[in-house]
């Protein structure tokens, strides 16, 4: 008989993680809203240009280079209040949007301070959330909880647009926004309620924010499990989110000869093939390992990429392959990174977490836009079927021999983390 004090053998049993799931589903739904809604408020009540429009996009992604940063100030807090205010302060900025709205003193100046502030605090939340978990759940349960955290964010993406469609449509866009105020009182009002208690964070010395963000990174670059990830996470973020992402609505409209109003439909099933791998993440997990599940998933979703720049011929057949590429690459990217968080989590010295995982999350978000810059010179230079083919390669090739030639195949259990840094 287990004792009393045992921990549940499933998170489903677990009152603090449940809280923690439940607020975190409640947010990711209330940001599809405001993902639609602030671009139409900027666009059309507020009449703003092309330019202006991508000054608020910049504006929005700029905070995106905190994330070193930001990963040090978590490793020197309590992670639970810094999720807490982060949703409080979130709610309170998009709350002026439909207020000064409603008083006829909304402006666009006033829209690219929210949306900066809220990236801000949004760059906070995530690396303090992924810092979090370890402390909620114990080190055999990790993987259950990232698979259900991802589970509710593929399932965002898949209802949450067009749910925002139909409530913009119904009602003014500002005012659907407090739709979001609500998801992030509602997230704050779980985390308050968990009643585990999370011990102070050990003392580092103080050192410089340089010096601690060096340890860090320092720390990702000489770990064998854990460098290949991020060298192949960057790979992938230059050349498939970058260069391929950014050409892809172009290129398959173009050079395939896909309608525009059916590639929303070949996205979609992306979202479907982001469930199912949600649903594979853990099982794969404790059946195979996680190091090869994490090589596996690399393997099939890049070659899955290369259907892209082969997409043509009849128009079923070009949308079957374009098809069949987002639902494999949607499922083995919710696959991989269940176990690539898991691994980081389990693998990180508690006092460096939210530095390890900032690094990593860096690593796979700051080379994107660098991409893009480059996917629009190359695109107009040489053209974008040479462009989407040579990047698909590259980015499917290049991360899929930097985890084959590393440990990470050999790694059939969760690794543990260091007594100390």
């Amino acid at each position: 008989m287990a004792s009393p004090t045992a921990e549940p053998a499933t998170l489903w049993r677990n009152p603090d993680f449940m809280k923690l799931w439940a607020g975190e589903s409640f947010s990711l739904i209330g940001t599809q809203v405001t993902v639609l809604a602030m671009p139409i408020v900027a666009f059309l009540l507020l009449n703003a240009s092309v330019a202006e429009m991508g000054v608020l996009g910049a504006l929005a992604r700029l905070p995106m280079v905190l994330f070193f940063v930001v990963g040090v100030w978590v490793d020197r807090m309590r992670r639970r209040p810094v999720l807490i205010w982060s949703d409080a302060g979130r709610a309170l900025m998009l709350a002026t949007v439909p207020l000064l709205f409603l008083m006829d003193l909304l402006t666009l100046w006033w829209l690219y301070v929210v949306v900066f502030v809220m990236g801000v605090l949004g760059v906070l939340f995530e690396i303090a959330y992924r810092s979090y978990l370890p402390v909620l759940v114990p080190p055999e349960h990790l993987g259950e909880g990232n698979s259900k955290l991802q589970l509710s964010d593929s399932l965002s993406k898949a209802i949450g647009p067009s749910l925002a469609g139909v409530l913009v449509a119904a009602r003014s866009a500002p005012l659907v926004i407090l739709i979001d105020v609500a998801s992030y009182v509602a997230s704050a009002l779980c985390l308050l309620s968990i009643k585990k208690k999370e011990e102070a964070p050990q003392p580092d010395g103080g050192g410089s924010m340089l010096g601690a963000i060096r340890q860090g990174f320092s720390w990702v670059m000489t770990q064998p499990q854990v460098r290949p990830l991020a060298i192949a996470t960057a790979v992938y973020s230059f050349f498939d989110i970058g260069i391929l992402q950014t050409l892809y609505f172009p290129y398959v409209v173009d050079g395939v000869g896909v309608p525009a109003a059916w590639v929303g439909g070949v996205l979609a099933v992306g979202g479907i093939g982001a469930l199912i791998g949600a649903w594979l993440s853990v099982r794969l997990m404790k059946g195979i390992g996680p190091g090869p599940t994490m090589l596996w998933s690399t393997v099939v979703g890049n070659s899955a990429l290369l259907l892209v720049p082969l997409a043509g011929g009849p128009l079923w057949l070009a949308l079957t392959m374009l098809g069949v590429a987002q639902l494999l690459v949607g499922l083995c990217a919710q696959v991989f990174m269940v176990n690539n968080i898991t691994v980081l989590q389990t693998s990180t010295p508690r006092e460096l977490t939210g530095r390890v995982i900032a690094t990593i999350w860096a690593m796979g978000l700051v080379p994107a836009p660098l991409g893009a810059l480059v996917a629009g010179l190359l695109g107009q230079a040489v053209g974008m079927r040479p462009v989407v083919l040579v990047a698909a390669l590259i980015g499917a090739l290049v991360p899929m021999a930097v985890l084959a030639l590393s440990p990470i195949p050999k790694m059939r259990t969760l690794p543990e983390a260091p007594v100390s840094a």
